[in-house]
């Protein structure tokens, strides 16, 4: 009886010992992946800052998630999202599909930039996400592909998964709108409506990392240039035409220094 006794003790430290190793390495594999497709995707630098996850009971805390600008506008992020928190299906993390129960992100941040009359970074981004998706899935496939040929098992479980998430969230979100050249960053304000995505990958037993990210993303991105442009507290002409009379009346400047058509 004892000796069940012990080996029943053996086998619990066992288990609270692979907890504990298990999740370091989880973590730094999520913030990889989430760098790797998600940049890959929208062509601009993603981020992913202080992951943790509980292992007993599938709880996550993400601190932020970063999707930078694409190049020529003046601000560093156009998302910052904050206050992630995750339920996972533990079970699911020896799998080959990850189940992700629910995703909550509070408060997110949207910038809104405008570049020009014709340009807007979140127009960019949609765009960068639609070209480059494709590609970034063939770039996934063809790595899962190469970790399979790999004998160490550990190594195969470091990616190549699947994911589903079966409900996620955005709530309390804002969107900033801004011109680059203005002297002034920041214009107005405007509510991000409540978003809500179900059984995402569902449908094909899981979806790759790279489409999760895209479908993520699209909706949100879609979501804040619908709320601006239909938003009446946001003149975007005149936030827009004040940027390009900024523009002109530094190349007019220009133009008076190197003595082109006088002065």
């Amino acid at each position: 009886m004892m000796k069940k006794k012990y080996i029943f003790l053996l086998v619990l430290v066992a288990a609270f010992a692979g907890f504990y190793y298990l999740t370091p390495s989880f973590e730094s594999i999520v913030k990889q992946v989430v760098h790797k497709y998600g940049s890959a995707v929208t062509g601009t630098d993603v981020n992913l800052e202080g992951f943790n996850l509980k292992l007993a009971d599938g709880e996550g805390h993400i601190g932020k998630i970063t999707v930078g600008n694409p190049k020529n506008y003046k601000l560093k992020n156009a998302m910052e999202l904050g206050g992630i928190s995750v339920k996972v299906n533990i079970k699911s993390l020896t799998q080959d599909t990850i189940v992700i129960e629910s995703v909550e992100i509070d408060k997110p941040v949207i910038n809104y930039e405008i570049l020009s009359l014709t340009q807007n970074n979140l127009s960019q981004l949609l765009e960068n996400i639609k070209k480059n998706t494709a590609s970034a899935e063939k770039a996934e496939q063809k790595e899962v592909k190469a970790q399979e040929k790999q004998t160490s098992s550990a190594e195969k479980d470091s990616g190549g998964k699947k994911v589903i998430i079966k409900k996620l969230v955005v709530r309390g979100g804002e969107i900033s709108v801004a011109a680059s050249a203005a002297a002034d960053i920041t214009k107005t304000t405007a509510k991000l409506p409540e978003i809500t995505l179900t059984n995402i990958g569902e449908d094909k037993k899981g979806a790759s990392v790279a489409e999760t990210v895209s479908k993520v993303l699209t909706k949100i991105l879609n979501t804040a240039y619908k709320t601006i442009v239909d938003s009446k507290i946001a003149d975007l002409k005149n936030v827009a035409e004040e940027n390009l009379n900024n523009v002109v009346g530094g190349v007019k400047e220009r133009i008076k220094e190197i003595g082109i058509f006088g002065k």
